[in-house]
């Protein structure tokens, strides 16, 4: 476990499964330290990716609630960008429209926060890069899931290589039955351990449970086993253990972990062990949104 000092504050940073940290994302006066989720888990849970310029910022605003069950509204900033390169489900648009809630400055200065105490992104005119979105669940307007879902290409050394990541794991995305029939075990692991992010992460205020369908549970609980399971924890990617965890599995799905003595050599060969006895039997469950009517009443 590493721990990062500013201005006097220790910032306890968690297992790297959980996500990276560096100190200028540290804000010191609120005494928090800010998540980055590996790229292929923003992938996962984005429904539209484009790489574009933001060629406007409107001058009027949107008055909408920023999350389900939010009894109040905030005023959204629209940004307007124009796609460069569509990488998934925005085959024949030209524009997009983000709906972002400007960031408050800081006290003392240091990155912006929004309501809620966490790092904003803000969009500004002619600023390029790569976004991830998901629809606004009341408005027409696309939003970025977090302050990490746009990739700045301006000053980043890393971009080109982060965008190869992107477009890797999006081509999976845009046709998961192959990506989980491709003859590459990490293209099957990749799709698989994507799709469970996008399943097992609640959306909305009243998510519900349901099964997927029972061929592609099997599908995505071999490419889970086809993984590499010596990766352990990564703070860049995703991986079998990792990813094993959003099963959430219990006593009664035949789960009975532990106590290891040897956690990093055990505890996958007990995972694999109980994929290969259920990956038959279990069948994934995912979280499905409320649907607008439910919404309404």
């Amino acid at each position: 476990m590493r721990r990062l000092w500013t201005s006097g504050v220790m910032a306890v940073v968690g297992l790297a499964a959980l996500g990276t940290y560096s100190p200028a994302q540290v804000v010191a006066d609120r005494k928090i330290a800010v998540r980055i989720s590996p790229l292929p888990e923003r992938v996962a849970l984005a429904e539209t990716i484009v790489t574009g310029k933001v060629t406007a910022i409107e001058d009027k605003k949107v008055e909408a609630r920023q999350f389900p069950g939010a009894k109040d509204k905030v005023e959204f900033t629209i940004a307007v960008v124009k796609i460069e390169d569509a990488l998934l489900n925005a085959k024949g648009i030209t524009h997009v429209k983000i709906g972002f809630v400007e960031p408050q400055a800081a006290p003392g200065g240091g990155p912006g926060i929004r309501p809620g105490r966490f790092p904003q992104v803000n969009l500004n005119k002619d600023q390029e890069g790569c976004f991830l979105l998901r629809p606004h669940f009341e408005e027409s307007f696309l939003t970025l899931p977090g302050y990490d879902y746009v990739l700045t290409k301006k000053d980043n050394p890393n971009y080109e290589k982060e965008m190869e990541t992107i477009k890797r794991c999006a081509k999976l995305l845009a046709d998961t039955d192959a990506g989980l029939k491709a003859k590459s075990a990490d293209d099957r692991f990749q799709t698989a351990g994507m799709l469970l992010i996008r399943y097992r992460t609640p959306q909305g205020a009243n998510p519900k449970e349901e099964k997927v369908d029972a061929k592609e549970s099997k599908l995505i609980l071999q490419g889970l086993a086809d993984g590499d399971w010596s990766k352990g924890f990564s703070a860049t990617e995703l991986t079998p253990m990792m990813v094993f965890g959003r099963l959430a599995l219990t006593d009664k799905d035949g789960w009975k972990p532990g106590p290891f003595q040897n956690y990093e050599k055990e505890f996958p060969e007990a995972a694999k062990k109980w994929l290969k006895d259920n990956t038959d039997g279990y069948v994934i469950k995912r979280f499905a949104e409320e649907t607008k009517k439910e919404k309404k009443e």
